[in-house]
Protein backbone atom coordinates (compact mmCIF):
# COMPACT_ATOMS: atom_id res chain seq x y z
CA UNK A 1 0.00 0.00 0.00
CA UNK A 2 1.36 3.41 -0.99
CA UNK A 3 1.74 6.00 1.79
CA UNK A 4 2.83 9.60 2.11
CA UNK A 5 6.51 9.15 2.89
CA UNK A 6 9.15 11.49 4.31
CA UNK A 7 9.99 12.86 0.83
CA UNK A 8 6.32 13.74 0.28
CA UNK A 9 5.90 15.34 3.70
CA UNK A 10 9.14 17.37 3.60
CA UNK A 11 8.41 18.79 0.16
CA UNK A 12 4.81 19.56 1.16
CA UNK A 13 6.01 21.27 4.34
CA UNK A 14 8.37 23.44 2.29
CA UNK A 15 5.52 24.50 0.03
CA UNK A 16 3.34 25.26 3.04
CA UNK A 17 6.03 27.49 4.54
CA UNK A 18 5.88 29.78 1.51
CA UNK A 19 2.07 29.72 1.34
CA UNK A 20 0.67 32.84 3.05
CA UNK A 21 -2.66 31.06 3.61
CA UNK A 22 -1.15 28.27 5.71
CA UNK A 23 -1.20 30.01 9.15
CA UNK A 24 -4.96 30.55 8.87
CA UNK A 25 -5.58 26.94 7.86
CA UNK A 26 -3.17 25.60 10.47
CA UNK A 27 -4.98 27.48 13.24
CA UNK A 28 -8.36 26.21 12.02
CA UNK A 29 -7.08 22.64 11.85
CA UNK A 30 -5.73 22.84 15.38
CA UNK A 31 -9.03 24.05 16.82
CA UNK A 32 -11.30 21.74 14.80
CA UNK A 33 -12.68 18.38 15.86
CA UNK A 34 -10.78 16.22 13.39
CA UNK A 35 -11.58 12.71 12.19
CA UNK A 36 -10.22 10.13 9.80
CA UNK A 37 -12.55 9.38 6.92
CA UNK A 38 -14.01 5.91 7.58
CA UNK A 39 -13.27 3.19 5.06
CA UNK A 40 -16.13 2.57 2.62
CA UNK A 41 -16.02 -0.21 0.07
CA UNK A 42 -17.12 1.70 -3.01
CA UNK A 43 -17.98 -0.64 -5.91
CA UNK A 44 -15.47 0.76 -8.39
CA UNK A 45 -14.98 -0.62 -11.88
CA UNK A 46 -13.10 0.28 -15.04
CA UNK A 47 -15.17 0.57 -18.19
CA UNK A 48 -14.25 1.57 -21.71
CA UNK A 49 -16.30 4.66 -22.44
CA UNK A 50 -15.85 7.03 -25.36
CA UNK A 51 -12.69 5.14 -26.30
CA UNK A 52 -11.05 5.52 -22.88
CA UNK A 53 -10.73 3.45 -19.76
CA UNK A 54 -12.83 5.29 -17.21
CA UNK A 55 -13.22 4.39 -13.54
CA UNK A 56 -16.63 4.77 -12.01
CA UNK A 57 -18.67 3.51 -9.08
CA UNK A 58 -22.42 3.01 -9.03
CA UNK A 59 -24.81 2.19 -6.21
CA UNK A 60 -28.23 3.07 -4.85
CA UNK A 61 -31.83 2.33 -5.83
CA UNK A 62 -32.32 1.96 -9.58
CA UNK A 63 -35.49 4.07 -9.44
CA UNK A 64 -33.95 6.81 -7.30
CA UNK A 65 -33.02 10.25 -8.62
CA UNK A 66 -29.78 10.06 -10.61
CA UNK A 67 -26.83 11.86 -9.01
CA UNK A 68 -23.52 11.99 -10.88
CA UNK A 69 -20.43 12.90 -8.84
CA UNK A 70 -17.33 14.18 -10.64
CA UNK A 71 -13.88 13.59 -9.15
CA UNK A 72 -11.73 16.33 -7.59
CA UNK A 73 -7.95 16.73 -7.97
CA UNK A 74 -5.49 15.54 -6.67
CA UNK A 75 -7.96 13.12 -5.15
CA UNK A 76 -10.38 10.75 -6.88
CA UNK A 77 -13.95 9.52 -6.48
CA UNK A 78 -12.82 7.90 -3.22
CA UNK A 79 -12.85 11.43 -1.80
CA UNK A 80 -16.65 10.99 -1.53
CA UNK A 81 -16.33 8.02 0.83
CA UNK A 82 -17.69 9.95 3.80
CA UNK A 83 -20.95 10.78 1.98
CA UNK A 84 -21.28 7.64 -0.11
CA UNK A 85 -23.56 5.54 2.13
CA UNK A 86 -25.96 8.39 2.88
CA UNK A 87 -26.19 9.43 -0.76
CA UNK A 88 -26.69 5.91 -2.10
CA UNK A 89 -29.43 5.20 0.42
CA UNK A 90 -31.63 7.83 -1.22
CA UNK A 91 -30.25 8.24 -4.76
CA UNK A 92 -28.87 6.28 -7.65
CA UNK A 93 -25.30 7.55 -7.57
CA UNK A 94 -22.66 7.25 -10.28
CA UNK A 95 -19.24 8.63 -9.36
CA UNK A 96 -16.83 9.21 -12.26
CA UNK A 97 -13.10 9.81 -12.30
CA UNK A 98 -12.78 12.42 -15.04
CA UNK A 99 -10.44 11.54 -17.94
CA UNK A 100 -6.86 12.17 -16.82
CA UNK A 101 -7.86 12.28 -13.15
CA UNK A 102 -8.09 9.54 -10.54
CA UNK A 103 -7.85 6.10 -12.10
CA UNK A 104 -9.17 7.13 -15.53
CA UNK A 105 -7.02 7.31 -18.64
CA UNK A 106 -5.98 10.72 -19.92
CA UNK A 107 -3.18 13.16 -20.61
CA UNK A 108 -2.43 16.88 -20.94
CA UNK A 109 -4.85 17.19 -23.87
CA UNK A 110 -7.66 16.59 -21.37
CA UNK A 111 -6.59 19.39 -19.04
CA UNK A 112 -9.21 22.02 -19.80
CA UNK A 113 -12.88 22.49 -18.89
CA UNK A 114 -13.90 22.35 -22.56
CA UNK A 115 -12.11 19.03 -23.11
CA UNK A 116 -13.71 17.59 -19.97
CA UNK A 117 -17.14 18.85 -20.99
CA UNK A 118 -16.80 17.05 -24.32
CA UNK A 119 -15.77 13.87 -22.53
CA UNK A 120 -18.81 14.09 -20.27
CA UNK A 121 -21.08 14.45 -23.30
CA UNK A 122 -19.64 11.26 -24.80
CA UNK A 123 -19.69 9.34 -21.50
CA UNK A 124 -23.29 10.27 -20.69
CA UNK A 125 -24.35 9.33 -24.22
CA UNK A 126 -22.72 5.92 -23.97
CA UNK A 127 -24.18 5.27 -20.52
CA UNK A 128 -27.54 6.57 -21.78
CA UNK A 129 -28.03 8.74 -18.71
CA UNK A 130 -30.95 11.15 -18.47
CA UNK A 131 -32.34 13.59 -15.89
CA UNK A 132 -28.95 13.97 -14.24
CA UNK A 133 -28.28 15.91 -11.07
CA UNK A 134 -24.65 16.75 -11.84
CA UNK A 135 -22.33 17.42 -8.89
CA UNK A 136 -19.00 19.03 -9.78
CA UNK A 137 -16.51 20.11 -7.13
CA UNK A 138 -12.99 21.37 -7.90
CA UNK A 139 -11.95 20.32 -11.44
CA UNK A 140 -15.43 18.86 -11.79
CA UNK A 141 -16.93 22.34 -11.59
CA UNK A 142 -15.26 23.52 -14.79
CA UNK A 143 -16.15 20.23 -16.48
CA UNK A 144 -19.81 20.48 -15.44
CA UNK A 145 -20.18 24.11 -16.50
CA UNK A 146 -18.50 23.48 -19.87
CA UNK A 147 -20.73 20.46 -20.47
CA UNK A 148 -24.03 22.29 -19.96
CA UNK A 149 -22.83 25.37 -21.85
CA UNK A 150 -21.35 23.64 -24.90
CA UNK A 151 -23.49 20.56 -25.43
CA UNK A 152 -27.08 19.38 -25.72
CA UNK A 153 -27.04 18.24 -22.13
CA UNK A 154 -29.00 15.73 -20.05
CA UNK A 155 -28.89 17.67 -16.79
CA UNK A 156 -31.88 18.83 -14.73
CA UNK A 157 -29.85 20.42 -11.93
CA UNK A 158 -26.28 21.39 -11.13
CA UNK A 159 -24.34 21.58 -7.88
CA UNK A 160 -20.88 23.12 -8.28
CA UNK A 161 -18.18 24.61 -6.10
CA UNK A 162 -14.50 25.24 -5.44
CA UNK A 163 -13.52 25.56 -9.09
CA UNK A 164 -13.30 27.75 -12.17
CA UNK A 165 -16.23 29.61 -13.69
CA UNK A 166 -16.98 32.35 -11.17
CA UNK A 167 -17.00 35.91 -12.48
CA UNK A 168 -14.28 38.17 -11.12
CA UNK A 169 -12.51 39.20 -9.20
CA UNK A 170 -11.32 35.57 -9.30
CA UNK A 171 -9.35 35.00 -6.08
CA UNK A 172 -6.88 32.12 -5.86
CA UNK A 173 -4.25 30.96 -3.40
CA UNK A 174 -0.66 32.09 -3.85
CA UNK A 175 0.61 28.72 -5.06
CA UNK A 176 -2.21 28.27 -7.57
CA UNK A 177 -1.46 31.70 -8.98
CA UNK A 178 2.16 30.65 -9.43
CA UNK A 179 1.12 27.45 -11.20
CA UNK A 180 -1.14 29.47 -13.45
CA UNK A 181 1.43 32.14 -14.32
CA UNK A 182 4.73 30.31 -14.64
CA UNK A 183 5.59 27.26 -16.72
CA UNK A 184 8.65 26.78 -14.49
CA UNK A 185 6.34 26.21 -11.50
CA UNK A 186 4.33 23.63 -13.42
CA UNK A 187 7.54 21.93 -14.50
CA UNK A 188 9.00 21.74 -10.98
CA UNK A 189 5.66 20.61 -9.52
CA UNK A 190 5.56 17.82 -12.06
CA UNK A 191 9.14 16.84 -11.16
CA UNK A 192 8.26 16.63 -7.46
CA UNK A 193 5.64 14.03 -8.31
CA UNK A 194 2.29 12.97 -6.93
CA UNK A 195 3.18 12.54 -3.26
CA UNK A 196 4.08 16.15 -2.38
CA UNK A 197 1.12 17.43 -4.37
CA UNK A 198 -1.27 15.17 -2.46
CA UNK A 199 0.31 15.93 0.92
CA UNK A 200 0.25 19.68 0.28
CA UNK A 201 -3.37 19.81 -0.88
CA UNK A 202 -4.55 17.53 1.92
CA UNK A 203 -3.22 19.98 4.51
CA UNK A 204 -4.02 23.30 2.87
CA UNK A 205 -7.35 22.05 1.58
CA UNK A 206 -8.83 20.30 4.60
CA UNK A 207 -9.87 21.42 8.07
CA UNK A 208 -11.61 18.51 9.78
CA UNK A 209 -11.02 15.32 7.83
CA UNK A 210 -7.89 13.27 7.37
CA UNK A 211 -7.75 10.86 4.43
CA UNK A 212 -7.60 7.21 5.39
CA UNK A 213 -4.92 4.78 4.23
CA UNK A 214 -7.01 3.42 1.36
CA UNK A 215 -7.65 6.90 0.00
CA UNK A 216 -3.98 7.92 0.19
CA UNK A 217 -3.00 4.70 -1.57
CA UNK A 218 -5.55 5.34 -4.29
CA UNK A 219 -4.50 8.96 -4.82
CA UNK A 220 -0.81 8.10 -5.06
CA UNK A 221 -1.45 5.25 -7.47
CA UNK A 222 -3.72 7.49 -9.54
CA UNK A 223 -1.16 10.25 -10.10
CA UNK A 224 2.19 8.50 -9.80
CA UNK A 225 4.10 9.05 -13.02
CA UNK A 226 1.68 11.58 -14.46
CA UNK A 227 1.79 14.60 -12.17
CA UNK A 228 3.54 16.54 -14.93
CA UNK A 229 0.64 15.86 -17.29
CA UNK A 230 -2.10 16.76 -14.83
CA UNK A 231 -0.64 20.12 -13.77
CA UNK A 232 -1.36 21.27 -17.33
CA UNK A 233 -4.83 21.94 -15.90
CA UNK A 234 -3.31 25.18 -14.57
CA UNK A 235 -1.85 26.33 -17.90
CA UNK A 236 -3.72 29.45 -19.07
CA UNK A 237 -5.84 28.95 -15.97
CA UNK A 238 -7.21 32.46 -15.71
CA UNK A 239 -8.12 32.69 -19.39
CA UNK A 240 -9.95 29.36 -19.14
CA UNK A 241 -11.76 30.61 -16.05
CA UNK A 242 -12.66 33.92 -17.70
CA UNK A 243 -14.09 32.19 -20.76
CA UNK A 244 -16.42 30.11 -18.60
CA UNK A 245 -17.33 33.00 -16.32
CA UNK A 246 -18.41 35.13 -19.27
CA UNK A 247 -21.10 32.60 -20.13
CA UNK A 248 -22.47 31.29 -16.82
CA UNK A 249 -25.42 33.70 -17.09
CA UNK A 250 -26.60 31.46 -19.96
CA UNK A 251 -27.17 28.49 -17.61
CA UNK A 252 -30.93 28.32 -17.13
CA UNK A 253 -31.19 25.19 -14.98
CA UNK A 254 -31.38 25.21 -11.15
CA UNK A 255 -27.83 25.45 -9.79
CA UNK A 256 -26.60 25.00 -6.25
CA UNK A 257 -23.35 26.80 -5.50
CA UNK A 258 -21.60 25.21 -2.52
CA UNK A 259 -18.35 26.26 -0.88
CA UNK A 260 -16.38 25.68 2.31
CA UNK A 261 -16.29 28.81 4.44
CA UNK A 262 -12.57 28.30 5.08
CA UNK A 263 -11.42 27.51 1.55
CA UNK A 264 -8.14 29.35 0.98
CA UNK A 265 -7.32 27.75 -2.39
CA UNK A 266 -10.39 29.22 -4.09
CA UNK A 267 -11.61 32.12 -1.99
CA UNK A 268 -15.28 31.93 -0.83
CA UNK A 269 -15.92 35.30 -2.51
CA UNK A 270 -15.87 33.33 -5.77
CA UNK A 271 -19.00 31.51 -4.60
CA UNK A 272 -20.87 34.75 -4.02
CA UNK A 273 -19.87 36.12 -7.45
CA UNK A 274 -21.01 32.91 -9.14
CA UNK A 275 -24.30 32.85 -7.27
CA UNK A 276 -24.98 36.46 -8.28
CA UNK A 277 -24.29 35.69 -11.96
CA UNK A 278 -26.44 32.56 -12.31
CA UNK A 279 -30.11 33.07 -13.21
CA UNK A 280 -31.44 30.19 -11.08
CA UNK A 281 -29.07 29.61 -8.20
CA UNK A 282 -28.88 28.97 -4.49
CA UNK A 283 -25.78 29.51 -2.34
CA UNK A 284 -24.81 27.08 0.43
CA UNK A 285 -21.71 27.72 2.53
CA UNK A 286 -20.44 24.74 4.52
CA UNK A 287 -19.14 25.68 8.00
CA UNK A 288 -15.73 24.62 9.33
CA UNK A 289 -14.81 23.31 5.90
CA UNK A 290 -11.93 24.06 3.56
CA UNK A 291 -11.40 23.44 -0.13
CA UNK A 292 -12.27 19.76 0.32
CA UNK A 293 -15.60 20.70 1.88
CA UNK A 294 -17.41 17.49 0.87
CA UNK A 295 -14.82 15.52 2.86
CA UNK A 296 -14.61 17.98 5.77
CA UNK A 297 -18.39 17.92 6.25
CA UNK A 298 -19.56 14.61 4.74
CA UNK A 299 -22.88 14.45 6.59
CA UNK A 300 -23.76 18.06 5.80
CA UNK A 301 -22.68 17.56 2.19
CA UNK A 302 -24.82 14.43 1.76
CA UNK A 303 -27.86 16.10 3.33
CA UNK A 304 -27.31 19.20 1.20
CA UNK A 305 -27.29 17.16 -2.02
CA UNK A 306 -30.29 15.03 -0.99
CA UNK A 307 -32.31 18.11 -0.08
CA UNK A 308 -31.27 19.83 -3.30
CA UNK A 309 -32.26 16.86 -5.44
CA UNK A 310 -35.63 16.59 -3.66
CA UNK A 311 -36.30 20.28 -4.34
CA UNK A 312 -35.20 20.06 -7.98
CA UNK A 313 -37.49 17.06 -8.54
CA UNK A 314 -40.56 18.96 -7.34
Amino acid sequence: MKKLNAYDQINAATLLLVSPEWPKVKAARQSAATFETPYVDMPTEIRTLAGRKIRLAEAGPANGPLVVLLSPFPESILSFSGSWNALTEKCRVIAIDLPGFGASDGDRNDMSPNAQGAHLAAIFDELDLHNIHLIGPDVGMGAALAYVLNHTHRVISLAVGHGVGAPGPFKLAFMINLLAKFSFMRFTTGLLGAGPLIAFSSKLGSIRHRANAEQIDDYKRAYSGRAAEVVYWFKDFRSKATALAARVKEIDIPTLVFWGELDVLFDPSNARHLDAALPKSKLHMLPEAGHLAWADQPELFANMIIDWVDTANE
